[in-house]
This record gives structure tokens, sequence and C-alpha cells, in this order.
């Protein structure tokens, strides 16, 4: 029978997995390098695995006569392996584009890949901070996680605002224009879904 505990080590192991696969995914970008592509998809293969399991002990654990606190776990843990899994879908999001780029051989702006980079860096911030509160078990450490958090919505709008210009100044083209909207948004995403991550566990005592 699984434990709580046993759960969240797994959550801890997602935690890594999520962190490590979106360092690789921004190297396969900035490196132009398949094997890196590669490398990310066997992290979000663990991240799926580790979901089943999650979820396969949870379920075993349906018929056990938790407290509300226990409960409240249980629920949050389930939450929360769902949002690392989603984690995991973006980054192959992100891949498949990185792939497209590569056998393309498209090129960004350098201005684009300044912004780029600042908005994974802000995520990537994000994410380890979350693997660091899980790791130390200290959950009261999510409170700053989410009072420094950015908003990256309006990050995203303008770096928008920003891309349409090169669009019109001719500095794109078509096929890098839309690959990098769609990497903004992607990214954007990956960052909802960390918030989404702190405020459950926000609701573990």
């Amino acid at each position: 029978m699984a434990d709580l505990n046993s759960i969240k080590d797994k959550i801890i192991r997602m935690s890594r997995s999520a962190s490590t696969m979106w360092q690789l995914t921004y190297g396969a970008f900035i490196e132009h390098d398949v094997e890196l592509i590669a490398k990310a998809l066997e992290e979000e293969n663990k991240l799926n695995s580790l979901e089943e399991e999650i979820n396969k002990s949870i379920i075993d654990l349906g018929r056990t006569k938790f407290t509300r606190e226990e409960k409240a776990r249980v629920i949050a843990y389930a939450d929360i392996a769902a949002d690392f899994e989603l984690i995991g879908d973006y980054c192959k999001d992100i891949l498949e584009r990185i792939q497209i780029k590569i056998e393309e051989k498209l090129l960004f702006s350098e201005d684009a890949v300044k912004e780029y980079k600042e908005l994974y860096n802000k995520t990537k911030d994000a994410l380890e901070e979350v693997v660091f509160v899980l790791e130390k078990d200290n959950l009261a450490l999510i409170k700053e996680v989410l009072r420094e958090e950015e908003h990256i919505d309006g990050l995203v709008d303008k770096y928008r605002q920003h891309h349409s210009q090169r669009i019109l100044a001719g500095a794109c083209t078509p096929m890098s224009c839309n690959m990098f909207l769609n990497m903004l948004d992607f990214t954007a995403a990956v960052y909802y879904h960390i918030k989404k991550i702190a405020k459950s566990l926000l609701k573990i005592k």
C-alpha cells in the first residue's frame, strides 16, 4: 500500500525532471542540438511515468480513512502531479518547434533571442524555487515564490509588440515569426502551471 510520503517523494522527482527538461529545452534552442532534444524527451517520459505511479498510488489509497489535512494533501499532490506533467507537455511543444527550427535552419533575431532568454530565465528561477521548497520540505517558503512572481502575461504582451515591430521592419520570416510567438505562449503556460503548483503547496499542512 502506497503512503503519502512515497507520493511526496515522487512529486519531488517530478519537480527535478521538470526542471531538467526545461533547461535541456532551452539548451536545444540555443545550441541547435538534436541530442539535447532527445535528452529532454527522456525527462518527459519520466514525468509521464511518475504521474501514472502517483495516480495509481492515490487510487490505492482511495479506501483509506484520511483526516481533513491528509485529504487536502492527497488532492494537492494529484493536482501538482498533473501540473508537472503539463509542464512536460508544453516543453514538448517547444521542442517540436525547435526541431523544425533546426531542420529548416531558421534564425531568430538577436533581440528575439534576448527576449526569449529573459522569459526563459524568469520561468527557470520560479521552477527552481518550487524544487527547492519541495526538497527542503519547507512549504512556508512557497509564499516567497508567489510574492516574487513575475507578471509573465504582461511581459509576453510586450514581447509580442516588439515582435510585430520586427515583422514590419522585415527582420524575420513568417515561419520564424510564428515559431517565436508559439514559444512565448508555451513558456507563459509553463509559468502558469508553476504558479498553480505553488498555490497547491499552500494547501498542504
